[in-house]
This record gives C-alpha cells, structure tokens and sequence, in this order.
C-alpha cells in the first residue's frame, strides 16, 4: 500500500513538473501579462514661494540712525501660508550686538518687529511679532538699529546679515 502511494505521488509531481515545463515552453514563443499600475501620492513636501527684503538698508545721517519704511515678506504661493520660524543674525563688518544693552565698538544691533538681538545668532521671536502670512499676502518689516559711535563714513558696508526661516503653516 505504501509503495501504491509512493507511486502516485511521483506521477502527480511529475506531473506538476511537466505542466511547468509546458508553461515555460509557451512562454519563449509568446507572453502577455497583466500588471497593476500603482499610484502613490504623498504632498508632505510643499514648497516655499516667498520674496523677502534684498538687503536692510541702515543709514546714519547726521547722527541720526535711519531704516527702511518698506520692507516686507511676500508670500507668492496661491494655497499655502507660511511663517518666519526662527531669525538669526550673523556678524558681518560690525559685530552684532544687544539692543536693549548696548555697547562696544565697530557694533550693531537690531530689532526687527519688536525682537531685538542679543547678541550673534538666533533672535528670541516675541508672540506675535511674525504671524502667518496667509497666500498672496505680505508681512511688514520693521526695524531699527543701533550702531556704535564709532562708525566712519562708509558706504555700502555688509554690516551684518540677517536669515530669515520660513516654514509652510500646517
């Protein structure tokens, strides 16, 4: 009995063997498949379309510190909002200073919508100091300076340098 099922056994594989064989056969003289086309979508990456401010022009004239009064962030996007998430401001001919203490020579310091600098670096930004800025829309940028007493006449002088951070809202 066990020799009988042993037996077919062997004929059902070789069977199934052949069968394979058969397919492969038919498949060297022609094939078609059906595949399935997926389709993945993922909108986690959104673009920034912003126009921020050339330069922060300060001018000393007769002693007096004067900014520019038209300075501003355009967000250029038709569907996303975006906000400044961080400001940090970097030495440049002049080193950076604070604000509300300041001090030193060859120095600069900045106070862009009500945040001053503390120093170098990254500016702690005050609630609300840089809402959204919803699509199509801009942000005013006001500032203003300080500059140690120091200054001689020059122009054009790459005093510091401002970064602005901005980030999709959502």
């Amino acid at each position: 009995m066990k020799r009988a099922k042993q037996r077919l056994l062997s004929l059902l594989l070789a069977a199934a063997v052949s069968g394979m064989f058969s397919v492969a056969a038919e498949a060297e003289s022609s094939a078609s498949a059906t595949v399935p086309v997926t389709l993945t979508v993922s909108n986690e990456y959104r673009a920034v379309n912003v126009t921020v401010p050339a330069a922060l022009p300060v001018y000393i004239l007769n002693g007096t510190v004067v900014t520019a009064d038209n300075a501003a962030i355009t967000n250029n996007s038709q569907t996303t909002a975006v906000r400044v998430t961080s400001v940090s401001v970097t030495d440049g001919a002049y080193t950076v200073g604070s604000y509300d203490h300041f001090t030193g020579s060859r120095c600069i310091a900045l106070k862009i919508n009500g945040c001053p600098t503390d120093g170098a670096g990254e500016m702690k930004l005050i609630p609300d100091a840089f809402p959204d800025i919803r699509a199509g829309d801009s942000l005013p940028l006001t500032y203003y300076a300080k500059i140690s007493g120091d200054a001689e006449n020059e122009e054009n002088v790459s005093a510091a340098t401002v970064v602005f951070t901005i980030s999709p809202v959502g």
